[in-house]
């Protein structure tokens, strides 16, 4: 979707994104399409999932960002930590959790790809990290697509979905 702007959110040099210039005086913001359904119709799937992550994390005593991949099949949550890789058995709720959520993530034409944990944090991206649904443990804005650590919020669109749960994408 593409919609004008009086001021330049984006500060992209004056060009129009719709135009491709900057003739027409205004700015455009562009976002990555989504259905809130998707999320709220499966809250209780991707809570589990996010604080599942989280508890992990929390129990690694670690500064920094978790990566976590899903491998349903072998019923494992799989992690990188900066510095290791790890594997977490999981149990046969959380298995159900991320298997809901890996069968109805679609952003951006792409599936569920990994999750991004941090101490406040739980972000459900794709491979392109254009977008993502994040959960906010304290219910905090998030000013990012994919990891607190790499901002730019002048190129950001983050929208409330419910409590403590944000769509993101640039």
């Amino acid at each position: 979707m593409k919609f004008h702007e009086k001021e330049n959110p984006f500060d992209r040099g004056g060009i129009c994104l719709a135009c491709g210039d900057n003739s027409c005086g205004l700015f455009h913001k562009q976002t990555v399409s989504y259905k809130k359904s998707m999320l709220t119709d499966n809250i209780s799937s991707f809570e589990t999932a996010a604080k599942t992550a989280m508890a992990l994390y929390e129990d690694g005593n670690e500064d920094g960002v978790w990566l976590f991949t899903v491998d349903t099949d072998a019923n494992n949550l799989a992690c990188y930590n900066g510095y290791e890789h790890l594997l977490y058995p999981l149990t046969e709720e959380q298995k159900k959790a991320f298997v809901t959520v890996k069968s109805v993530f679609r952003l951006d034409h792409l599936g569920f790809e990994c999750l991004y944990v941090n101490e406040n944090f739980a972000t459900f991206g794709i491979a392109n990290g254009r977008a993502s649904f994040i959960y906010s443990k304290s219910n905090q804005k998030p000013d990012f697509v994919n990891l607190a650590e790499i901002t730019d919020k002048n190129r950001v669109y983050v929208e409330k979905i419910t409590d403590n749960w944000f769509y993101a994408c640039k």
